[in-house]
């Protein structure tokens, strides 16, 4: 049984081996051949930074067909029930983001929240994250060290050692180990979704390969970051009928 109701207050819901295995086979090779084309793409920041990539969906690596896969995976009856309880009202698709281990084994992860890189204030921050709705689907494709979160953060602002960990001030550093935080493992199949305006940290290690599907409130201030392109075209929609889409 899936206690939806613990998202309200915890800021997340981790649902242990919600797909069959055979389900994720059709699209792991579109991933893959993403990915692939990626790091020759983005060597050099790969070498240097990156851990993740994003829009998938408007990658011209990917046939006109696997990018249908996509999105029929995207706006398949697997999401629509989570959706639409998690939602208060009506919700759309962001993006999509691909997360792996970064080139270099010594690098820190980091301790954020996904609204603090929207160039708000911390006021507009702190107003936003009571009423804004931004939900993560992870999608882990290989038993992975998950991610560390703190419950209740989607809601709360940080605890003074959190801010200073979080934008690394007053001597501290955004990899600092955090009291509150919590560590959600991920096996293959399994489903964590948690909100992006959460106090999160990915945590690196066993070749993480795990895909986002991003999700949020259809409003005026949200909707701006939402990327058309990202979106099926209108042939597209008549195939998927779906309201995930613009």
């Amino acid at each position: 049984m899936i206690q939806l109701n613990s998202y309200t207050t915890e800021g997340y819901l981790y649902i242990p081996q919600f797909f069959q295995l055979e389900e994720l086979k059709p699209i792991e090779p579109i991933l893959t051949k993403f990915h692939q084309q990626w790091l020759i793409d983005y060597q050099e920041d790969y070498r240097t930074r990156l851990i993740n990539s994003h829009s998938l969906t408007s990658s011209t690596s990917l046939s006109e067909e696997e990018r249908m896969l996509l999105f029929q995976f995207i706006a398949g009856n697997h999401f629509q029930p989570l959706l639409s309880t998690l939602f208060p009202a009506k919700f759309l698709f962001l993006n999509t983001q691909l997360f792996f281990d970064p080139f270099n084994t010594e690098q820190k992860n980091y301790w954020h929240r996904d609204i603090q890189y929207t160039g708000m204030s911390i006021e507009e921050q702190q107003k936003s994250i009571l009423t804004q709705n931004v939900l993560h689907f992870r999608i882990p494709f290989q038993d992975e060290e998950g991610i560390e979160l703190i419950p209740g953060t989607h809601r709360s602002w940080d605890l003074e050692e959190e801010q200073d960990v979080r934008l690394g001030q007053n001597g501290k550093k955004p990899s600092d180990a955090l009291v509150r935080g919590k560590q959600i493992k991920l096996k293959r199949g399994d489903l964590l979704i948690f909100s992006a305006n959460m106090i999160h940290r990915g945590l690196y290690g066993n070749n993480r390969f795990s895909l986002d599907l991003l999700f949020v409130d259809d409003s005026p201030i949200l909707r701006p970051f939402i990327d058309s392109k990202n979106h099926p075209t209108s042939k597209e929609k008549k195939q998927l009928n779906s309201t995930l889409f613009l």
